[in-house]
């Protein structure tokens, strides 16, 4: 990830903080972030949302190597855990931007193709070949798993996130043997 889209998703994630992402102006941003090359980087909210996500992948990326090698369910539940803890750093932000999908829900539908990358990502961290239809089929599961353990990040309140680990645990039991994990 270039600096610049570093810098951008930052200052946006801060001005979601006090700002719902139904009033957040991309104007806001070029200002705030005081990128020169603003708009040749970033036309739209969908961009805008689409490098936030990028900025979680790339996060991930850089502490996906303190993962130790173990059982692939393991790993898989390792980095998944780590997304929800970035997202959980920044919990207010996305919250806004969750709230906004309520009444726009085909912001989220948009944001699916991002999304399944970002699965893939995770599992080449944890080297699991998500290569083939059995590969296109653990993301496409994975995804799935993701977004339903979303909605319980969404109302967990445990500092240690202890409701949102056991549905991922348990999620991730219940296709084990599908997948070979």
């Amino acid at each position: 990830m270039n600096k610049d889209l570093k810098i951008i998703a930052i200052e946006t994630l801060k001005i979601l903080i006090k700002k719902s992402w139904s009033n957040l102006s991309i104007k806001q941003i070029k200002v705030k972030s005081r990128v020169k090359l603003f708009s040749n980087l970033i036309k739209n909210k969908q961009e805008l949302l689409n490098n936030i996500n990028s900025y979680f992948d790339y996060n991930l990326i850089l502490n996906s190597k303190k993962i130790e090698n173990s059982k692939s369910k393991d790993m898989i539940f390792e980095i998944l855990m780590m997304r929800f803890d970035l997202l959980q750093d920044n919990r207010k932000a996305i919250l806004s931007i969750f709230k906004s999908f309520r009444s726009n829900p085909k912001e989220l539908v948009f944001m699916i193709p991002k999304l399944l990358i970002s699965v893939e990502t995770m599992l080449n961290c944890v080297k699991i070949s998500s290569k083939g239809i059995v590969g296109k089929i653990k993301i496409k599961g994975i995804l799935i798993i993701y977004l339903t353990t979303f909605l319980v990040w969404i109302g967990d309140e445990t500092e240690s996130l202890e409701k949102t680990m056991t549905f991922l645990d348990n999620s991730l039991d219940q296709i084990e043997k599908l997948f070979k994990l």
